[in-house]
């Protein structure tokens, strides 16, 4: 049976996790796995057992991030029933249930939100000596991978580590720019026709944030609710926008602190996440 791996990237805990065992409570480990790579090792309560054994120090937007996301790859594709790859951050929710994630991934397909290509620059001028620049192109980190270009991501972790060392967030830059490199397309963008795009289905950032598969509130986004400085840490989240979100497309959300769990605590935020 086909599985998704679920690849926390965490400092210490997993602010809503209790969330998100009522998430997997129910459903069959023949369907998912779950691997975290963590920063500091404090005890979670539910997904302890998860811990993958090797992490490595990262830093904020640093080429770190990306050896992290490497190793968490690394362990999943061990297990040959892993499909899906999908990244998720300490501070994260899910926004739809497991089943309906499950039923709408398609494995011939990985999923990213896009930038525009001239967002890569000034920053990644210092790349520009290793890859030609109609191949860098710029996604969130938050992607969810097919099993495909996972293991070709991983092969090719000594190139793009190399060409994005020195440039700011790589974890943003690496994987989105070696496949367009790999598969000799052009700048990757929602209306691209190539292989690469046949085989991506893509939002872009000049879309409202909740048309990605994981959302984020920036300032000066298209978006009903958005953040009047940055990026938005949600302390709490009125009914109105949490109702928004669970009837969006997007299917998971950052950045919630622990704080917020009063306002998620909800029985129609309860009834979308579950397969109950």
């Amino acid at each position: 049976m086909n599985k998704i791996a679920f690849l926390f990237l965490i400092y210490d805990i997993i602010n809503h996790e209790s969330i998100w065992f009522n998430f997997f409570n129910g459903i069959s480990k023949n369907k998912y796995s779950i691997y975290i790579h963590y920063k500091i090792n404090d005890n979670l309560e539910f997904f302890n057992n998860y811990k993958i054994n090797k992490t490595i120090a990262t830093k904020y937007a640093d080429i770190s991030i990306v050896k992290a996301q490497n190793l968490l790859i690394k362990e999943a594709l061990k297990d040959a029933n892993n499909k899906h790859f999908i990244f998720l951050s300490g501070s994260c929710i899910p926004l739809k249930s497991f089943n309906y994630i499950y039923n709408l991934l398609d494995t011939k397909h990985s999923y990213f939100h896009i930038a525009h290509p001239d967002d890569c620059f000034p920053d990644c001028k210092v790349a520009l000596k290793y890859i030609p620049k109609i191949h860098i192109n710029k996604a969130s980190q938050w992607c969810i991978l097919n099993r495909p270009h996972s293991e070709l991501l991983l092969r090719g972790a000594d190139d793009y580590l190399l060409w994005f060392k020195d440039t700011y967030a790589p974890d943003e830059l690496c994987y989105i720019s070696y496949l367009s490199y790999v598969y000799g397309n052009n700048n990757i963008n929602i209306n691209n026709t190539s292989t690469l795009s046949n085989e991506i289905i893509s939002t872009s950032y000049e879309e409202p944030p909740e048309m990605a598969t994981t959302f984020a509130n920036w300032e000066d986004m298209k978006y009903k609710y958005v953040s009047l400085r940055e990026l938005k840490n949600y302390k709490s989240i009125s009914e109105d926008e949490l109702h928004h979100l669970l009837r969006s497309k997007s299917l998971f959300g950052r950045k919630f602190k622990p704080s917020c769990y009063y306002s998620l605590n909800k029985r129609f935020y309860y009834d979308m996440i579950t397969d109950k």
